[in-house]
């Protein structure tokens, strides 16, 4: 079993083009999301689709903190079909101490469509979506031996946070 890091980043506003179109996610879409979440991840995450959707249904419930939907976009496939995912919420409750920021509390992709920009652009249209709306910053936490994701909050100027450094 590995640790978690915190990681946080000031939003700013994002100055590409979308490659595809996003929308915010709706409790509607929480079928499809508990899927595709539970689909995501082939060890760690949830363990079971019933798992997936109690998480996911928690989310909309506000379990976890305060969603902030317009800052949760998602991206469909040409059949409506929901292939990627950024759920964002206010503030994370009960998860330990954490920065006084907004929570990046789950970023999934289908497996066919990764490598294709789409967790890059989901996390750029949640800070710019942020931003606009007067948040600062944004945090999340990752597996500390989570490479890939490491490597893409790295590019996208998220810095390690620790509780005695909370002038960030």
């Amino acid at each position: 079993m590995t640790g978690t890091i915190t990681l946080i980043a000031r939003t700013v506003a994002n100055t590409r083009p979308n490659p595809v179109p996003t929308r915010p996610a709706t409790p509607e879409d929480a079928e499809a999301l508990a899927q595709l979440y539970y689909s995501s991840y082939e060890q760690g995450g949830v363990s079971s689709l019933a798992e997936a959707r109690q998480v996911v249904q928690g989310v909309f419930a506000g379990e976890y903190g305060p969603l902030l939907a317009e800052a949760s976009p998602v991206v469909a496939d040409e059949d409506g079909t929901i292939v990627a995912a950024a759920l964002t919420l206010e503030r994370r409750v009960g998860d330990g101490e954490l920065p006084d920021a907004p929570y990046l509390f789950e970023l999934f992709t289908a497996a066919s469509r990764r490598r294709q920009g789409l967790a890059e652009q989901l996390v750029r249209s949640s800070m710019d979506t942020l931003c606009h709306s007067g948040y600062d910053q944004l945090c999340l936490r990752i597996a500390e031996d989570n490479a890939a994701a490491l490597a893409l909050y790295l590019t996208l100027d998220f810095n390690r946070w620790v509780p005695e450094d909370d002038d960030y």
